[in-house]
């Protein structure tokens, strides 16, 4: 009986021990790349490449009940062995992937650079719940150091707000290497990937790609220019072939394209080095060249540029551009006439003189691909500054081809001029630019009184 009493006390007593004794709280941080291993490695990097771009996962893991945040640093910038840095400054940068965090809010999802001072990467819901997320770091170029072997390391601190909880603390290594002592560097005017042709000015006609070729390869090479596919716009158009022209200028070592060649599917050479690899600088320009008989819109197609310094190697890919022309929509109609005005003109006439004609030149600009017509309305007929009027059936008009007419003459023969509306024109189906010109006929002049006579005339353009 004694034996069983002190089995119950001795369980009573362990369950009083476990009900005092306090619970771990979990409070942990993973960093972890995307592609496995422990070091943020970027791998090899030529000086002239535009930039890498790494994940890593971010994992949090908290129940302590309190608000949280992440916090970044560099630690140490990343450095070879002869203690050379990489700039961390227009270097090296960092966003979140928008959408990858359930529960807090991410203060980087635009570009941020990657500095030596503290950043805020994420603030956690008021709760303090667990959360995880992906970063994206990129490692921008061109790099202007030496060629090596480069390691850093970024610190990732987690901070409760208003706790005592203590911060935890993660180094991350990052890693990457500068592969040679040449790079050539492609730039836009405005540092950006879109090279934008207007036929709106002169001035937005042309666009400029600056090459600069530093420290030299020591063997001739060449820089072929790829166009990917045919100037295209949305609703399926394509450019008409030599639209488009390309020619270098300013190249001291080498030779290149000087005088305007059109674009086209095929890689073109636009730059060939000397026999020695010499550095250069040049500069390409697109130029918008003619654009009639094309749609006004927006065509687009990609420009790529690669390096090819070995034969029988894959050439290598330099950078790759947006190459993007807009078509201004016109749609203007042009008059000319042998008075200059929109007046009809006919001077000196009288019972003694010979039949008149008066010839109106009319032009259409159109590039919005819907057919149109060309209207005149006449306020009154042929008068003179005293009012009197010449009889309307003998003032007549007819239209007739100037070069190449492709619309539809509606007055080939000749017609009275009256008073309202009359439509002489009509383009083809596809809106096509197009000419004609108007003859308007004074037939004769017995009984008209002597003097001049003239008649306001209004010419409109419309779609059909």
């Amino acid at each position: 009986m004694k034996k069983n009493s002190l089995k119950i006390l001795l369980a009573l007593a362990f369950l009083t021990v476990c009900a005092v004794l306090p619970a771990w709280a979990e409070y942990s941080l993973s960093v972890r790349p995307y592609e496995g291993g422990y070091d943020l490695n970027f791998g090899k990097i030529g000086l002239a490449a535009s930039g890498v771009n790494k994940e890593l996962v971010i994992n949090i893991r908290s129940d302590i009940g309190k608000q949280y945040r992440l916090i970044q640093s560099f630690f140490e910038p990343m450095v070879n062995a002869r203690g050379e840095s990489i700039p961390v400054q227009n270097t090296f940068f960092v966003y979140a992937l928008r959408g990858t965090a359930k529960y807090g809010t991410l203060s980087v999802e635009q570009e941020t650079p990657v500095s030596l001072s503290r950043t805020i990467i994420y603030t956690s819901n008021s709760q303090g719940a667990s959360d995880s997320f992906t970063l994206v770091y990129s490692l921008k170029g061109p790099l202007d150091v030496s060629p090596g072997y480069y390691r850093g390391r970024v610190t990732f601190t987690l901070e409760a707000i208003n706790s005592n909880q203590p911060p935890e603390t993660v180094f991350l290594n990052t890693s990457c290497e500068v592969e040679s002592s040449s790079y050539i560097q492609i730039k836009t005017p405005d540092g950006s990937n879109i090279l934008r042709l207007k036929s709106s000015s002169p001035e937005a006609r042309i666009s400029a790609v600056a090459f600069n070729i530093s420290g030299g390869l020591g063997r001739q090479y060449r820089i072929i220019q790829s166009i990917r596919e045919p100037l295209r716009s949305s609703d399926g158009l394509e450019l008409s072939e030599g639209s488009v022209v390309f020619q270098t200028e300013q190249i001291k070592n080498g030779s290149g394209p000087t005088q305007p060649t059109a674009i086209t599917l095929r890689p073109e050479t636009i730059y060939q080095s000397d026999l020695s690899g010499r550095p250069d600088n040049f500069i390409g320009n697109f130029i918008l060249n003619d654009t009639a008989g094309n749609k006004a819109g927006i065509y687009k197609t990609g420009v790529s540029y690669f390096l090819e310094d070995r034969k029988g190697q894959e050439a290598k890919r330099l950078e790759t551009y947006l190459l993007e022309v807009e078509i201004k929509k016109e749609f203007d109609l042009e008059l000319k006439t042998e008075s200059g005005g929109g007046v009809i003109l006919f001077k000196d006439l009288g019972p003694d003189k010979p039949p008149r004609n008066f010839e109106i030149e009319v032009r259409v600009k159109s590039n919005l691909g819907k057919q149109y017509q060309v209207t005149q309305n006449v306020a009154s007929g042929l008068v003179n500054k005293e009012g009197k009027s010449i009889p309307s059936n003998l003032f007549t008009l007819k239209t007739a081809a100037l070069g190449e007419t492709k619309g539809v003459l509606k007055c080939p023969q000749s017609t009275e001029v009256k008073p309202g509306d009359t439509v002489l024109f009509v383009s083809d189906k596809k809106g096509t630019a197009d000419s004609f010109k108007t003859v308007y006929e004074l037939q004769a002049t017995q009984g008209v009184s002597a003097g001049d006579y003239s008649a306001s005339v209004v010419y409109s353009l419309s779609e059909l």
